[in-house]
């Protein structure tokens, strides 16, 4: 199962990018040396599941994107985000594409009136194992902004790197309060006795598609969730857009069902569902 999921995970030959130059998309390679992306991690993305050449739920994610960037203060060149929907269909590939808007070039404390936008595409074969298998991360994690998807994103690496070193699948993440922000990779819904819960954004919960999508459906309520309470649950699920729901088998020492109605029920669906209806 783990070493699926490291397969599942790695990136094929085939990845592409482009650039927005003003006027229109145009291959690149990366970004200038002198973006404050690069120098500062002064850049925002979201994620979205390429299926058979199209992006998946693709207006949820940049609505996702441009409220981001309305909260950090950049300038976002909507013609920008309405023509990167022109660089799809892709082949009828499989994969992920990354959308950013960085800060562009400047010092650390100026405006960021000239973002740029770029979107990379990675090929990946989707693979998924039936359940996870998650380690808790030993120490505090601080999102910045408030669980929005900065290319921040060292920590969250290392801790799936570290669990995954240590035979694990995910780690999950606990703000400094001690209570659940979610996965190094995603958001989480666990089952307790009082019934489904995830964290609140206010916990640094990422504000996801999938999560949006589960909330509507499962009636999950949005609060701070414990370690203990996490230790003790009946059942937890993590959600992005590549893996869509995938479910936890086991917690560190703790043994979960291999098979939960809800989790099940909600995977088929997802899995199901037609490629524009975004929640």
């Amino acid at each position: 199962m783990r070493n699926e999921f490291r397969t599942n995970m790695a990136m094929s030959s085939f990845r592409t990018g482009w650039l927005w130059s003003g006027r229109q998309f145009e291959h690149a390679e990366g970004l200038p040396f002198s973006d404050r992306g690069v120098r500062y991690g002064m850049a925002l993305f979201e994620t979205v599941r390429i299926r058979a050449g199209r992006p998946d739920f693709w207006n949820a994610h940049l609505r996702r994107l441009t409220a981001a960037t309305e909260i950090c203060g950049f300038d976002l060149p909507k013609d920008a985000l309405r023509a990167a929907a022109n660089l799809f269909p892709l082949d009828e590939r499989e994969g992920v594409a990354r959308v950013y808007v960085t800060a562009g070039d400047g010092a650390p404390a100026d405006a960021a009136d000239q973002p740029r936008v770029a979107v990379l595409f990675e090929e990946r074969k989707r693979q998924l194992a039936e359940g996870y298998f998650v380690l808790q991360h030993p120490e505090p994690h601080l999102p910045p902004f408030g669980g929005l998807k900065t290319a921040n994103y060292w920590m969250n690496a290392e801790s799936l790197r570290r669990a995954q070193a240590a035979g694990a699948n995910e780690a999950l993440l606990f703000n400094p309060a001690h209570t659940l922000i979610g996965a190094s990779m995603g958001n989480v819904f666990l089952k307790t006795a009082a019934g489904w819960l995830t964290p609140s954004l206010g916990c640094g919960a990422r504000n996801g598609v999938v999560r949006e999508w589960v909330l509507a459906r499962l009636r999950a309520k949005q609060q701070s969730i414990s370690k203990a309470e996490v230790e003790a649950c009946e059942a937890l699920f993590i959600t992005n857009s590549w893996l869509g729901i995938m479910p936890v088998h086991r917690i560190s020492e703790h043994a979960l069902p291999s098979k939960c109605g809800d989790t099940q029920k909600l995977r088929a669906e997802w899995e199901q569902m037609p490629q524009d209806l975004a929640p």
